[in-house]
């Protein structure tokens, strides 16, 4: 069974442009022309004494790309990140639910915290992540949101080798300023 597709919401787009991503962040492969597979990541921070909410990062990787930075990870650390989520994520039913909606509206899909269920507005950070082909959001166990503590939890459960990996990802391609580097410990894409 395909996917349903819809076109990608603006929210996805890039926050330097303002328009959908088109390359990948490792490889620069051109996205949205082809049959090219990507996920999208964004990172958002809402900063309460000051009523703001800002996106921290955002990019796009190929397929290939992500799967090469899931090979980094070593087998300890994927085995403690698929139990943490298994025990508390059912995404077969979560999708399953999403799909049976009256509409496919993506924002549906990352009101709340996939792990701990807690509304974005009350999450003083957080990351989506979205599965696309062209110019096309896939609605697969995709897109999700997943919350400040729910990250820090599935870091905790990484080597110090895979956090090292994907702090030199991080370094490599977001550009973070320094404050943000010690809270962000890297995408959570695998």
């Amino acid at each position: 069974m395909l996917p349903e597709r819809i076109p990608i919401p603006e929210s996805l787009y890039s926050i330097e442009t303002g328009d959908p991503i088109a390359t990948c962040l490792a490889c620069d492969r051109s996205l949205l022309d082809g049959p090219t597979e990507y996920l999208i990541e964004k990172g958002h921070r809402r900063y309460a004494d000051y009523d703001v909410q800002e996106t921290i990062f955002g990019y796009a990787l190929c397929m290939e790309c992500h799967a090469t930075m899931q090979q980094s990870f070593s087998a300890p650390s994927k085995h403690r990140c698929q139990a943490y989520l298994s025990e508390h994520v059912d995404l077969a039913g979560r999708t399953g639910r999403l799909l049976d909606a009256d509409s496919y509206d993506p924002a549906d899909w990352t009101r709340q915290c996939v792990v701990h269920g807690t509304p974005r507005e009350e999450l003083e950070e957080y990351q989506v992540i979205a599965h696309c082909q062209g110019d096309t959001l896939l609605l697969t166990h995709l897109p999700l949101l997943m919350g400040g503590p729910a990250i820090d939890a599935l870091v905790q459960r990484l080597s110090s080798e895979t956090l090292d990996d994907l702090g030199g990802f991080r370094d490599d391609h977001l550009g973070l300023p320094p404050d943000l580097k010690r809270d962000l410990q890297g995408p959570i894409m695998a």
